[in-house]
This record gives C-alpha cells, structure tokens and sequence, in this order.
C-alpha cells in the first residue's frame, strides 16, 4: 500500500477523533502504546476505515511490542491478508462477525443516516469492540476480571457511562462495564453532523450542569446538635436534546482546613428533560423506601396521584460519616445515562 508520509491521517481511537500529522507520527504513537491494535485510522485522501494493525508498518511495530496484531484466532486470515481496500470515495469498511468468521462490509457513510447495516442492524447509537481478549466486567473498574467475554467486532448496546467506562449490554442480553477505550462508537464514523448530534449519547457528562447546591446538616429531634444527617438540595440543567436519566451523584464534605471528612453517592430516579432543568426531591410514601428522584418526574407523577404531594419533600437526605461539621461540599455527577431517540437507535430505549 502505497503511504504519502507527511499527509494527515485520522484516528478514532474509543471516543475519540483527531488527526495525526504523517505516518511517522502515527508509528511513533504506536511505539508509546498510544495505539493500539484496534484502534482505528482514515488513510490521507481517502474514506476508508482500518485498524492499525492493517496497517504494515504500523503492524510491525506491534509485534515488536509483543502485540498479536489484534485479530482474534478464528478470524478469517484471508482477509486479514487482503483487507487493504481501495479507496472509494464515501464509503465505510465495517467489520461484521458472523458465526465467527469476519466479514467486510463496504457501507455508505451517508451524513444522517443511522442504521449502517438493515433492519435492527448497527446503527450510530451502538460501539463495535476494539480488542482482544476484552469484555464486561461486573463494576467499572481496571482492575476487576471480565464477568461477560467478548469477542473482538462484536456488538454493543450502549446503557449508560461512568468515568472511563460504559454500561453496556450483549446482543444476549448480558450486561456489565467496558472501557471506553476498547470500543468504537459508530456514530464516531459519521459526518461530522452526525457526531455533533450524537456525542451526548456517549458523552452525558458533557452536557448537564449542577447548579444552585445547597445543603444542610440537619439537628437532632431536640434541636440541639448537629446529626450525621445531612439534606442536599440542587438542581440538574440538561444542555442536549435528550432526556437523561440514571443518574449517580457523588457528594464529598470538607472541613475548614480542606481535608475530606466524607464521599457519598446518591442515585437519582427519574428524567431530567432536554434541554430543560429540574431540581430534586424525596419521596417518602409510607411502607415503601424513600426514593430520590427529579421533580420533573415526580409532577408527572402527581397528576395521576395528588396524596403524593403530602409524601414529598425537596432535597435528598443522607447518612454521613462524620463526627463534627463540615464547611464545604463538592457535587458532581459520575454516572448517568442519555436516552436515544427513535433516530438514535432501534435497540436501545427508555425502557
């Protein structure tokens, strides 16, 4: 394959996109482990999608690194050998397995597109998986064992994210945690419009604010001290066009002198609107556990049910560790999860 060494290539590498200025660059990345087998590279003046390891310099710096090249055993070597396609202006090459075997799809990367393979098949609200040898673990953490083997290309419903991590589910219908950096997200091989819509889907974060935080460390029943019980009122701003929900927020207290007293998180039941804000609030309904969830959620729930509204308080309690007071808190969200629309996705819903 013929390589000019000084044009610009792009990398999709997980999440994200960025050009690189020459191939020797690109090897000299390669070299530092900053790419990696599966990640994935437009050749200069042309559509068309690789993995690294298609690429021969590229692979040869891999080996020599110990890497296998990332093709799983029973991937068809003919292809491997003959994956070098020609450049054909606004087209995609999709990997597809099927009954083990690697299939090259020639795909028209059309802007709005969303379904990229038939009815029900991939679609911009779904990743593809990257590496060798991964899969879903039980909590989103580096260090904890694959619960769920996943072959490399193989597909993903996306559920939700936290930190470096994606909730995710198997066309089986087995769910747990992938890294970000061991999938590619399909909408990343779109038009540069369709990444823009489409971005919120895989990057929440990104999109919604917490403003207007507030707490209280409540008293005891006499009024007298101050409990390890503390009230926290604020409120979520959505800035994307979809309704966001499964939110996980972390709560850390501080002392005077800046010192961690504790963290805690409190996960949010119901929907924060697009492009929309709501607060939050406890609902308390007796013989049931409290549930803390968005007000917009809780109005809507009202209007079938007006007793709720006895049962409803502002804010979300919770049990600190804690023996004095605190002077300071930090909010943030650290999970959370942007529900497609029928555009988005055919698989994954609200549901």
């Amino acid at each position: 394959m013929g390589i000019q060494t000084m044009s610009s290539w792009l990398v999709t590498k997980g999440n994200d996109q960025f050009t690189v200025d020459g191939l020797d660059e690109l090897e000299g990345l390669t070299r530092r482990g900053e790419l990696r087998a599966g990640d994935m590279v437009q050749p200069p003046g042309t559509d068309e999608w690789l993995y690294v390891s298609d690429i021969q310099e590229l692979a040869e710096i891999l080996a020599e690194r110990g890497g296998s090249g990332g093709f799983d055993d029973d991937i068809d070597t003919n292809f491997r050998s003959n994956n070098v396609m020609p450049a054909i202006a606004g087209v995609l090459a999709v990997l597809i397995v099927v009954g083990g075997i690697a299939i090259a799809v020639m795909l028209p990367q059309l802007g709005q597109q969303e379904t990229l393979l038939g009815d029900g098949g991939l679609t911009y609200s779904q990743m593809m998986i990257t590496e060798t040898g991964s899969g879903l673990r039980s909590v989103p953490e580096a260090s904890a064992s694959l619960t769920v083997p996943v072959k490399k290309d193989a597909v993903l419903e996306l559920l939700s994210k936290r930190g470096d991590f994606y909730r995710a589910r198997t066309t089986d219908g087995r769910e747990g945690w992938v890294p970000t950096d061991h999938v590619i997200p399909m909408y990343q091989l779109g038009s540069a419009d369709v990444q823009e819509k489409y971005d919120p889907l895989y990057n929440p974060e990104r999109y919604i604010e917490v403003a207007n935080a507030r707490w209280m460390q409540l008293p005891d029943e006499r009024g007298v001290k101050l409990t390890n019980r503390t009230n926290f009122e604020f409120m979520f701003r959505n800035n994307s066009q979809y309704p966001m929900t499964d939110l996980v927020i972390e709560a850390t207290v501080k002392d005077a002198k800046g010192q961690t007293i504790d963290t805690v998180e409190i996960e949010v039941s119901g929907i924060v609107p697009p492009d929309d804000q709501t607060m939050i609030g406890t609902l308390r309904v007796p013989d049931e556990d409290a549930l803390t969830m968005t007000e917009h959620t809780f109005i809507i729930m009202e209007e079938k049910d007006a007793e709720l509204t006895e049962f409803w308080t502002t804010g979300a309690e919770v049990v600190m560790d804690m023996t004095e007071p605190f002077t300071n808190a930090d909010i943030q969200v650290v999970e959370l999860r942007a529900i497609p629309d029928a555009d988005a996705s055919q698989i994954v819903r609200a549901d």
